[in-house]
C-alpha cells in the first residue's frame, strides 16, 4: 500500500510542477526558454512511466490479497 501512496504523491508532485510551468509559459509566451520546453517534455514523459509503476503496484497488491485469501481457505 505504501507504493500506491508514494506513487500518488509523485503524481501530485508532477502535476503541480507541470501546472506551474505551463502557467509560467502561458503568462509570458514570448519569453519561453528552451529549458522550459525541455522541462515540460521531461514532465510529460514521466507520466506514462509513473502510471505503469502504479498499475504494477496495484497488480502486486491484488496478487498478495488473493494469495492471503487463498491461504486462509487451506
Amino acid at each position: 500500500m505504501t507504493d500506491h501512496v508514494a506513487l500518488t504523491a509523485l503524481f501530485e508532485h508532477l502535476y503541480a510542477r507541470r501546472s506551474a510551468l505551463v502557467h509560467k509559459m502561458a503568462a509570458n509566451p514570448e519569453q519561453v526558454t528552451r529549458e522550459q520546453l525541455q522541462d515540460r517534455a521531461a514532465l510529460q514523459t514521466a507520466f506514462p512511466a509513473v502510471e505503469a509503476e502504479q498499475r504494477k503496484a496495484e497488480r502486486e497488491t491484488l496478487h498478495e490479497e488473493v494469495q492471503q485469501r487463498l491461504s486462509s481457505y487451506a
